[in-house]
């Protein structure tokens, strides 16, 4: 008889037996990365380019006007644990989006979204998708299909719940199986829980027919997900503490003895007071006092905290630097699999396409093609090499949609593309319905929405353009 999966049971049954584990834990910043609104601090922020006021209420609703014109949102949700900030979302329907405001830890204010600083619109139309809550929520309710939707609640537990690092414990309560314990695992699947989040990477592609949600502890996250990293050092980034620490001596000495859980006690964080004593103590279990005469707190010479190159705040670089690391001022325009050498065309090929858009490299752009050509026909490479050919070859990106989309029907990105270039071509009844179908998967996508009104209206059907318009009023102010 086969042994039933083990399924997710939730911290309070955690708790029952391992109340003072829980308690210290429900204090730390994993714990604390996301959850329900109830209170936020109030405050007022007057966003420059967009010119919006926001006003900032306890309950979290929040007052926007721009000249004559006036509106409200209620934030929902937020994301971050507040030791550096927190972002926060709204609903709409069951879809989640991100607000453009953030409040700030270090400064005690309200400022702009990263990402969000130069918008010339107060925009509430970025998507929250899956990817996004991974690291920040646990057992994630999302609704297959769409991009953004989700079920009541979104999440049904906060933050980095026990499970993720100690995997699903209904069969553990029922005395049928041990939790999994980190420390005890293999190299790879230990490393592999800390890496689930603190691993970022240039990029991470998903493997064919893999969802990074179905990975448990006692996996290993490479049979998930490729992750590509630059030749090298690249800039500190908010969860590049996997990439960083590989770059350092002190991993490369120590090898698969030094992990995450070497240094950090994962249910517990000292207090302020402790931190440079704690951490000296675990720079001691390797090097000798004689080693340095700098000082007693080892961390703030080799464990230096940056601004992070991905967002607002400061975090600390494990790299271990023996004194501050300069970076290339000419960056290799190559990328690198992290944990293998990645040859994939796929993999390799996607990573390369989701990369050059944001660096303007050209080298990147034709590896790409040239990759992704050779995966075909997996759909993922075909909507990539698709966008990249949009531009140069429209028909020949046509059909690579096409044929994406018979593969992979929800691809939001195939839909409003290829409605795009089939709507310049004049096939308008092919691109509304399109444009529909993006629009029930998302319903605050903005290209799809504001493309969709000027067909319509092209077609004749000015009810139908109106309707789309006010359904869009609520994402952008």
């Amino acid at each position: 008889m086969l042994l039933a999966l083990a399924v997710f049971v939730g911290n309070q049954v955690c708790a029952a037996c391992h109340a003072d584990i829980a308690t210290k834990y429900r204090q730390t910043p994993m714990a604390q990365t996301s959850g329900h609104v109830t209170e936020v601090t109030p405050g007022t922020f007057q966003h420059a380019p967009s010119g919006t006021q926001y006003q900032v209420e306890s309950s979290g609703t929040v007052r926007l006007s721009r000249g004559a014109s006036v509106g409200e949102r209620l934030l929902q949700f937020f994301i971050g644990s507040g030791a550096e900030g927190r972002s926060y979302l709204w609903q709409r329907d069951g879809f989640l989006f991100e607000s453009p405001l953030t409040w700030y830890a270090r400064t005690k204010t309200w400022a702009a979204s990263p990402g969000y600083e130069a918008d010339r619109q107060s925009r509430w139309n970025r998507a929250v998708e899956p990817s996004c809550l991974f690291c920040h929520a646990s057992e994630t309710q999302w609704r297959e299909g769409t991009q953004n939707q989700y079920r009541d609640p979104p999440f049904a537990e906060n933050g980095v719940a026990c499970e993720r690092c100690h995997g699903p414990g209904s069969l553990h309560v029922e005395g049928k199986a041990k939790m999994v314990n980190p420390a005890k695992l293999e190299p790879n699947q230990r490393d592999s829980i800390c890496a689930q989040c603190h691993l970022s990477g240039e990029a991470r592609i998903l493997r064919a027919e893999k969802r990074l949600d179905d990975f448990r502890p006692g996996d290993v996250l490479s049979t998930f997900a490729a992750y590509f990293v630059r030749d090298e050092p690249a800039p500190l980034n908010v969860n590049s503490h996997v990439e960083k620490l590989a770059l350092s001596e002190c991993k490369r000495a120590s090898g698969d003895k030094l992990w995450c859980g070497s240094c950090h006690d994962p249910h517990e964080v000292p207090a302020p007071s402790e931190r440079a004593a704690y951490f000296r103590a675990r720079c001691l279990s390797c090097h000798q006092t004689s080693q340095c005469n700098r000082g007693f707190d080892c961390t703030s010479c080799h464990m230096p905290k940056s601004t992070a190159a991905d967002a607002h705040g400061v975090f600390t670089d494990h790299s271990i630097p023996r004194v501050p690391r300069k970076l290339s001022t000419v960056p290799s325009w190559r990328l690198r699999g992290f944990f293998t050498a990645e040859t994939q065309n796929r993999e390799l090929g996607l990573a390369y396409a989701e990369v050059a858009p944001r660096t303007g490299d050209r080298r990147q752009r034709t590896e790409a093609i040239r990759l992704l050509t050779a995966a075909l026909p997996d759909p993922d490479a075909q909507t990539q090499l698709a966008f990249l050919l949009e531009a140069t070859d429209p028909k020949r990106a046509i059909t690579l949609y096409e044929a994406s989309l018979r593969q992979k029907p929800d691809q939001i990105v195939a839909l409003v593309n290829l409605g795009r270039l089939l709507g310049s071509a004049g096939d308008l009844d092919r691109a509304i319905t399109l444009w529909r179908d993006a629009l029930r998967r998302n319903p605050c996508l903005d290209q799809a929405g504001s493309n969709l009104q000027i067909a319509l209206r092209a077609k004749g059907d000015t009810a139908g353009a109106q309707a789309v318009r006010q359904s869009q009023q609520s994402c952008v102010f």
